[in-house]
């Protein structure tokens, strides 16, 4: 086998090996299309609304301000 003739094989090797990697990633994608993550489900629920005052977030609007303070959605305006 001459230099020229390994070059060849030698590229016609790497060709089958990217060829073998793009195939399992489609293979593999394809397979797990038709599949639901339930996590996905789980987070696509509406969550629940509470009318306990407890169960508000404890991050709401401060009691007093100092002067220099912006308000909280001072880029909403």
């Amino acid at each position: 086998m001459s230099a020229e003739d390994s070059l060849a094989v030698s590229m016609l090797v790497i060709l089958a090996i990217a060829g073998a990697t793009l195939m399992t990633i489609f293979f593999s994608l394809l397979r797990n299309a038709g599949k639901k993550d339930e996590l996905e489900e789980l987070l696509r629920e509406e969550p629940e609304v509470s009318d306990d005052p407890e169960a508000e977030p404890a991050g709401g609007e401060p009691e007093s301000r100092q002067p220099w303070e912006k308000d909280a959605d001072w880029w909403r305006k």
